[in-house]
């Protein structure tokens, strides 16, 4: 070994003397994983390397000086720069500057060994021979298996350039990524341009190699980054005919943008046989630990497809939806959605917003001053398509948290002063609506002036419009020329609230008595006067303007609790004790009539002419009605409130012996009944009626069953009286007074579930290819997804409940639900879901789904026999046969019907 080293020295020596670049001997050194370096200021006269080459082997290396050329036998590498090249024989020709890679054949196994292997930084490819230039960064290959993005690439004779494109013969394109791919898309010449796009020439389908008339004169194959943003790409329409009569389409085909890792926008359209289209982009952002959202927008233009009175509509959607993180002291969020009043019903193809009326929209942002201080600010738009009622306004608060102003900073200890807190809100909202009158029956009386005299004095009819753009009586169209008299008519409204909440009073070391006071009230810049008009037989109002107007309240309250255990101890059996924790509580609270015309802000009201005798046996003339000073829609008021709450809570627990002397713990605790409560309310100044119904809850976890029970209790005694036919009347006696028992059970309810599985499909869902929002929506809809890994899932649910008014016979509602799945082999998942109603002896609503695991295809089966037998709903099924990768999604057989869809395949 030392001759050899010595030997190798003189030979460095020599060369370095004479100058050459290039060894005039040739020698054999055998050294195993020796690795050596040609440094690019001596390898080359020109330069043409631009960094260092690393070479070694495994079974020997063979310089040829003569040639300049070196041989690497046996688990050879190089490395040049971001370059690597392992192979079983690597040859190194200085002269070219080349590298020259390919395996061996292993007369053992019959088969070649040593394939070489190309990386160049993420782009890796396998290869039967690769001749690789540094100086042109050009390269021939034969025989190449590459993967792009979640595609393979194969083909027999390649050339890379040096700006990393790939020009492939004889190739095909699969996601399969076996070698022997299922599936594949073969074309007599690919193009790889970069890391940007695929391109072929003629193509054609084959599904295991058995090749399929279908194919393109060309094609531009998906490519998706390493990164999470995807690729952009040309987006397929899917097609089917409409039923609402605007003949054939193409819908949902346009071009995804991968703007960036963070954002992707989706460009689509839509165009039907009978003259409709429609435009749309949806975007969906991520920034990670910081925010989420989605935004959409579509404009649609519907034709009617009627060939004699045709029609044309333009509707528009705005969807956006903002989900921030808290992040310091500030938080913005937004859930915005504003369309036309006909658009859900005429675009859309989801069930929950084609059987919507309602369309809200909401902007929020909140902001913590210091310790003390906090704000917000809000937007909010509210539409009903079927009234066309528009309502918008904008929210403010302003708050200060409660402290003690009484507390010393350096206090040791706290005094009984110390404990009295104080705080603030201070809130204000504008809100602007295109309502300006009475819709139809808010108001008992007529408003001055009607439209037409005939109008006075009718209650109106529910509005029922008969053409899309009508609109209800009182209420106007939003627009340019209207906006100005809507401005005039907004309403500011402030509200403020001053909670005081004064020191607990110890009344013994175990009941605590905590007293409250709340001064509250509103400031208007309006308020209304109202007149009567005999003549009319109406009522003018009046809009008084001026200084701000105010109204204000106070309450007060007091709640007192305590806690409560009990023991009871066993001697004999493995159960030591059970102890019953009784948590009672009661409250009181009491708020002065505000609604009394002498504070100012309410009126009493001469509505109409009717002559009667009222309650006091006197002779009155018109019905009086008590309104709203600051809101001429507010009819409803409240009085002077005074009641006593009360509730008492209770848990069982058992301590039981451990079965097994080994164990670390001599005892366990299992809970027996995690909460049982009755609560209710005692109102002081009703004159009868005084107690409300009692309400019961009860719920507990017994060898993994959960059961649930619930229920109401009405303490009053109800009599038969024909006049209230079975339910019988309700007097205000008390039924344990007049001894027929303790309350009469008016409802319950029951529920009892659980679920069976593997130990190991009981906890969290985890995944290493998963985010982190993708595993929080699987663990949130575990039914939705389907686990490989769990051979068996069952679960059940049993509901009961009863109704009952009064005397009459109550009303039994009974049902079970179960749903599971069932892997009958490793690529079989077979999941159901029914239920069977028992009052009406009859299935519920049922489904079937059968997974078939087809390794880079799946095949999905979803069959509905039963929807719903009492509305007359029909049964529906789905069959798609895909790929399973995102990037040729598009690549399938479907079938399938759907409410709003009569296509086929």
């Amino acid at each position: 070994m030392i001759k050899n080293c010595i030997y190798s020295l003189f030979v460095i020596l020599l060369l370095t003397c004479i100058g050459l670049p290039n060894v005039h001997a040739q020698r054999i050194v055998r050294a195993d994983t020796i690795q050596k370096s040609i440094p690019k200021d001596t390898a080359s006269k020109s330069q043409d390397l631009q960094t260092t080459v690393f070479y070694s082997a495994v079974d020997s290396t063979v310089l040829d000086a003569d040639q300049q050329i070196v041989n690497l036998y046996g688990g050879a590498k190089v490395k040049y720069g971001n370059i690597s090249l392992e192979a079983e024989y690597i040859r190194l020709d200085w002269a070219k500057n080349e590298v020259y890679a390919k395996g061996t054949f292993d007369t053992t196994s019959k088969k070649m060994v040593g394939l070489p292997v190309f990386t160049q930084g993420s782009d890796k490819y396998d290869s039967d021979e690769i001749r690789y230039n540094f100086k042109s960064k050009r390269a021939i290959i034969k025989g190449i298996v590459t993967q792009q993005g979640e595609g393979f690439v194969q083909g027999k004779n390649v050339k890379k350039d040096e700006e990393e494109n790939l020009y492939i013969r004889n190739a095909i394109y699969t996601t399969c990524n076996l070698s022997h791919p299922h599936f594949n898309i073969r074309a007599s010449k690919i193009k790889v341009v970069g890391k940007k796009e695929i391109i072929s020439g003629p193509f054609h389908f084959e599904l295991n190699d058995i090749p399929l008339p279908i194919g393109l004169p060309f094609g531009f194959f998906p490519y998706s980054q390493p990164k999470e943003a995807g690729k952009s790409g040309i987006l397929i329409p899917t097609y089917g005919e409409e039923p609402s009569g605007r003949g054939f389409y193409l819908r949902d085909g346009g071009y995804y943008w991968a703007a960036s890792e963070n954002i992707g926008i989706r460009f689509t359209g839509q165009i039907y046989s009978k003259g409709g289209w429609g435009l749309g982009a949806n975007s969906q952002y991520n920034k990670r630990y910081r925010y989420t959202g989605s935004f959409n927008l579509a404009l649609n233009r519907n034709n009617s497809g009627s060939e004699f009175s045709p029609s044309t509509r333009t509707d528009f959607a705005l969807q956006w939806s903002h989900s921030p993180r808290s992040l310091g002291n500030s938080s913005f969020s937004a859930s915005v959605n504003i369309a036309s009043n006909s658009y859900n019903q005429f675009n859309t193809f989801n069930t929950q917003q084609y059987l919507s009326n309602t369309i809200g929209s909401s902007v929020q942002y909140t902001k913590a001053i210091g310790q003390n201080f906090r704000s917000g600010i809000s937007l909010r738009i509210n539409q009903n398509t079927t009234t066309r009622i528009f309502d918008a306004g904008t929210d403010f608060n302003l708050g200060l948290n409660q402290f003690q102003p009484f507390k010393k900073k350096n206090a040791i200890a706290d005094r009984f002063i110390d404990q009295f807190r104080i705080g603030m809100d201070f809130s204000g909202t504008v809100s602007l609506t295109n309502q300006v009158s009475d819709l139809y029956t808010r108001y008992e009386f007529d408003v001055y002036p009607r439209e037409s005299n005939s109008q006075r004095g009718i209650i109106q009819k529910p509005f029922i419009p008969k053409n899309a753009d009508d609109l209800p009586p009182g209420v106007i169209p939003l627009n340019g020329s209207t906006l100005p008299m809507l401005l005039e008519k907004a309403q500011t409204k402030f509200n403020y609230s001053i909670p005081l909440s004064l020191p607990n009073i110890k009344i013994n070391p175990y009941i605590n008595l905590t007293p409250g006071i709340s001064w509250s009230g509103n400031m208007y810049t309006r308020s209304y006067k109202y007149t009567y008009m005999p003549s009319d037989s109406t009522v003018r109002i009046d809009t008084v303007g001026g200084l701000p107007k105010f109204s204000s309240q106070i309450s007060f309250s007091a709640s007192m609790n305590t806690r409560v255990y009990g023991t009871m101890r066993f001697t004999k059996g493995r159960l030591q004790a059970i102890r019953h924790t009784m948590a009672p509580s009661i409250s009181l609270s009491y708020t002065p009539d505000y609604s009394d015309p002498t504070y100012g802000y309410y009126q009493d009201v001469r509505i109409n002419n009717r002559k009667f005798i009222n309650n006091n046996g006197e002779e009155q003339v018109g019905d009086i009605r008590r309104i709203s000073s600051f809101d001429p829609r507010q009819l409803s008021y409240g009085g002077a409130s005074g009641s006593i709450s009360f509730g008492i809570q209770n848990t069982l627990e058992a301590k039981l012996k451990t079965k097994s002397d080994t164990a670390t713990k001599e005892s366990e605790k299992i809970n027996i009944l995690d909460n049982f409560g009755i609560n209710g309310s005692y109102n002081l100044l009703a004159k009868e009626y005084n107690l409300s119904n009692l309400s019961f809850n009860a719920n507990s976890r017994i060898k993994q069953f959960d059961i649930n029970i619930g229920g109401n209790l009405d303490p009053y005694l109800y009599v038969p009286d024909q006049s209230f036919a079975v339910v019988g009347r309700r007097t205000p006696d008390l039924m344990v007074a007049k001894g027929e028992g303790f309350a009469r059970l008016q409802s319950f309810n029951l529920s009892i579930g659980k679920r069976f599985a593997p130990a190991k499909g009981q906890g969290e869902k985890v995944s290493k290819n998963a985010t982190e929002a993708q595993l929080k929506q699987i663990n949130r809809n575990r039914d939705d997804y389907v686990d490989w890994n769990i051979p068996w899932s069952f679960s059940f649910s049993y509901q009961f409940s009863m109704n009952r008014a009064g005397l009459a016979p109550s009303q039994n509602i009974s049902g079970l639900t179960f749903q599971g799945d069932l892997s009958l082999s490793e690529k079989w998942k077979f999941s159901f879901s029914s239920g069977y109603d028992f009052k009406y002896s009859g299935l519920t609503y049922t489904n079937i789904s059968v997974h078939r695991d087809l390794h880079c295809w799946e095949l999905n089966f979803n069959w509905t026999p039963i929807a719903s037998p009492f509305y007359g709903r029909a049964s529906n099924y789905s069959f798609d046969l895909r790929v399973k990768s995102s990037l040729l999604q598009e690549l399938k057989i479907s079938r399938r019907r759907s409410f709003y869809d009569k296509g086929g395949f």
